[in-house]
């Protein structure tokens, strides 16, 4: 029998009082409290779901100036947001792809760095910055509003004033559709357990035709780029592929394309007698192949 529990403390709780067997999600503020009772077991693993931001150029003029928008990404610790807000418990990203994946590129690294993000506003045009709106949602993703408090805080210091509004995930997709802030937050996890999905509704050119970009909520559109994730689709050689996706990656990452503020981790837990390990997959649910109960 499945039982929806939103409440974290509740959901935690009836697992260690014995009124479940297992739980999904485990929120970071209770990992410990599940390592320390004898009578559970916890798992848990680095995911795939991307958490980041969109630019919406067609609202915002400055965004449409790629020094603004790496000014953004160099104003944005990831990393403190990672240790601080997820408890750890969250791998920063400076891509879309996560290890494993054929995007993934290696070479590309977080780049928190304020002096610079001042200089490159300055660079810009916009030393004395501007004001803008965001939206995120407070129910979605794990702390997302916290998460978007913080990249607010990290803004203010390169003059860029947020008015910040989050809502229910139930208020806020609507909003989303409509894009209806300046900055507005996404999750994403590849339905397809590949890179090219990310590109495809992310940062592709929208066309309300196709579909393409349509959760591009920054309206950000290069088509060498789309040109090139398309190339790579049906690339048959597996090498050449990879290269391919690489470069998007990279050019992504040197146009400032989007937000990149970490993958989130997963965690699952379970009474003792109920053998959840190992785990098969890095997606949201656990594929836990044959069930054991003893």
């Amino acid at each position: 029998m499945l039982t929806p529990i939103k409440e974290n403390n509740t959901r935690v709780s009836a697992l260690l009082s014995g009124g479940v067997d297992f739980i999904a999600p485990v929120p970071p503020t209770d990992l410990e409290r599940i390592r320390r009772d004898k009578n559970a077991d916890l798992v848990t693993m680095s995911g795939t779901r991307i958490i980041l931001f969109h630019m919406n150029q067609d609202r915002v003029e400055a965004f449409k100036n790629p020094k603004v928008r790496e000014a953004i990404a160099y104003a944005i610790n990831q990393e403190g947001i990672a240790a601080k807000i997820m408890k750890g418990f969250a791998t920063p990203a400076a891509q879309m792809s996560p290890e494993g994946y054929q995007g993934h590129n290696e070479s590309l690294a977080t780049r928190f760095d304020v002096e610079k993000a001042q200089q490159l506003m300055k660079e810009a045009g916009y030393e004395d910055g501007f004001t803008i709106s965001m939206m995120a949602p407070n129910n979605r993703y794990v702390n997302d509003d916290k998460i978007a408090q913080a990249v607010a805080a990290m803004l203010a210091r390169i003059n860029i004033k947020v008015d910040l509004k989050t809502l229910p995930k139930a208020q806020y997709w609507p909003e989303y559709d409509a894009r209806a802030a300046d900055m507005m937050m996404i999750g994403w996890h590849a339905d397809t357990e590949d890179s090219a999905n990310f590109y495809e509704f992310l940062t592709f050119c929208p066309d309300a035709h196709s579909g393409s970009g349509q959760y591009n909520a920054g309206n950000y559109c290069n088509p060498e780029i789309d040109e090139l994730v398309n190339k790579a689709n049906v690339e048959t050689d597996l090498d050449k592929r990879t290269a391919m996706l690489k470069e998007v990656e990279q050019r992504l990452y040197d146009d400032a394309a989007f937000v990149p503020l970490h993958w989130q981790d997963l965690a699952w837990a379970s009474k003792k007698n109920v053998k959840i390990e190992p785990i098969l997959n890095v997606m949201n649910f656990p594929y836990l192949g044959d069930l054991v109960v003893e």
